[in-house]
């Protein structure tokens, strides 16, 4: 009797340990594709030099649709970490900005997520992309440009560009991850 509860209890170990295996699985899948998928940004013609799509954010939302809320973080995180390692850019202004904007934008996908029966992906990811864009301009605002007046006319163009672009390029992704036609985790 005592070895049938032991070896209960090794299967038991062995069950739970297997589906964390697979859960680091997924979590490195995901992460090597939001990288792969954000350096080959890189070479697709854009107007600035530092916009990018965002298509590295359809890790990000599968990971949150089958995966919950500590996946989609994990995978934003470890995403500018290695990208900054990779780049040579960890702890400088553009990691600082890249990070708190992923942040703050996967933070709010998370929230809207909670009403994901309302929203759909594309909703959830235009917001996620206008939250991305405004972090960024308000950091980088903070961290180089705070002497320059914000009344002007110009960098007011900018700025509703920049947002502009940034939520279509949300919407195409969005529309990217809704065509996958990912099954929802309940």
């Amino acid at each position: 009797m005592d070895k049938n509860n032991q070896l209960n209890t090794e299967n038991k170990t062995f069950i739970e340990n297997g589906f964390k295996g697979k859960e680091e699985l997924f979590l490195t899948a995901f992460v090597l594709l939001s990288v792969y998928l954000s350096l080959g940004e890189s070479i697709i013609p854009k107007p600035f030099p530092w916009m990018k799509l965002g298509l590295a954010n359809i890790a990000t939302i599968i990971a949150l649709e089958k995966f919950g809320n500590k996946m989609a973080l994990e995978v934003v995180l470890l995403r500018v970490f290695i990208q900054a390692l990779m780049l040579g850019t960890l702890f400088t202004p553009s990691f600082i900005v890249s990070s708190s904007a992923g942040l703050i934008a996967t933070l709010g996908m998370i929230f809207l997520y909670r009403f994901r029966d309302y929203l759909s992906l594309i909703s959830i990811s235009l917001v996620s992309a206008f939250l991305h864009n405004l972090v960024q301009l308000i950091v980088v605002y903070f961290l180089m440009f705070r002497s320059i007046d914000l009344n002007s006319k110009s960098i007011m163009l900018f700025v509703w560009i920049f947002l502009g672009l940034g939520v279509l390029s949300g919407g195409i992704t969005g529309l990217i991850v809704e065509k996958i036609k990912i099954r929802r985790v309940v």
